[in-house]
């Protein structure tokens, strides 16, 4: 598989444009080059689990949409279940993009969403390495008629940063959604105990699957003397964070869980409705730090 590899100081990114347009793989140079990203060893094993290792772009909408159906301008559309009876995390990780340009420290990628989604359009991701960090931005461009939007990222950080310093991550948020079955309710809960992160609190056995609403700032990761923030957009206004034992995923997005449903019923989860023209444009910058 033909991978695009991104460089600049003391950060290195390989990209799999066939594999979903994913972050295969986001290196930083401490004492040695140091993985932040679980990945398989070979490139070509990533596509095996498109949504269990790298980081990639949520798009047109992050996360879960129940029962892989959602009501729009009068009419229901459905949409092909990928996980039980749900659609998730998009459809820019499953599709092939292509590249509109690179060079050795920036690239552009797209990918046509005719076909997968019942109004047309197209997705674009635009991502730069600097000598500390990497920006991202997702596009989501209208076709032929305007159509509810959202994105996101969904990285899968190693636990192992620095062996033995526990990660500690930082969403500065008041609420999360009630879910139920990972769906949300409509109701909003104020954080507290395991899932109030407010503080920058160390994971250690948390198990969280949670979507944060109304975020503050940036998002911060913390493995001892490293720290990585995740700086967004004004419309990245919701995070989710997922934590089983062998990683972490700390996810920026602009709305919530099943947010096009939750519209429906007048629950104001941060849709966007993109117009042809009138693209959602998201941004996030990850810039870490040593020491």
């Amino acid at each position: 598989m033909k991978a695009l590899h991104l460089a600049r100081g003391r950060t290195r990114a390989t990209l799999l444009p066939g594999a979903g347009g994913r972050l295969h793989a986001l290196d930083i140079l401490l004492e040695r080059w140091t993985p932040l990203l679980v990945a398989p060893a070979a490139a070509a094993d990533a596509p095996r689990a498109p949504t269990q290792s790298g980081s990639f772009a949520m798009a047109p909408w992050p996360n879960r949409i129940a029962g892989a159906r959602f009501a729009f301008g009068g009419r229901t559309h459905a949409l092909e279940a990928n996980h039980g009876a749900h659609a998730i995390h998009g459809l820019g990780a499953f599709r092939p993009w292509s590249v509109e340009s690179s060079s050795a420290e920036a690239c552009a990628l797209w990918c046509s969403l005719e076909g997968a989604w019942p109004f047309g359009g197209r997705l674009v991701q635009r991502i730069a390495v600097h000598d500390d960090g990497i920006e991202q931005t997702v596009e989501v461009h209208a076709g032929r008629e305007p159509f509810p939007a959202g994105a996101g990222w969904h990285p899968w950080f190693r636990r192992d940063v620095r062996p033995g310093a526990d990660p500690h991550v930082r969403i500065d948020a008041d609420e999360t959604y009630e879910l139920r079955d990972m769906i949300p309710t409509g109701a909003l809960r104020r954080v507290t105990g395991d899932t109030d992160l407010r503080d920058g609190p160390a994971l250690r056995a948390r198990r969280l699957d949670e979507c944060y609403r109304a975020v503050r700032g940036p998002l911060t990761v913390r493995w001892g003397d490293v720290e990585l923030r995740m700086q967004s957009s004004p419309n990245v206004t919701h995070a989710v964070a997922y934590t089983p034992e062998h990683a972490f995923c700390v996810e920026p997005q602009t709305c919530a869980i099943d947010a096009f449903n939750l519209a429906a019923r007048g629950v104001d989860a941060g849709v966007i409705v993109v117009e042809p023209g009138r693209p959602l444009i998201a941004s996030t910058a990850w810039r870490w730090r040593a020491g």
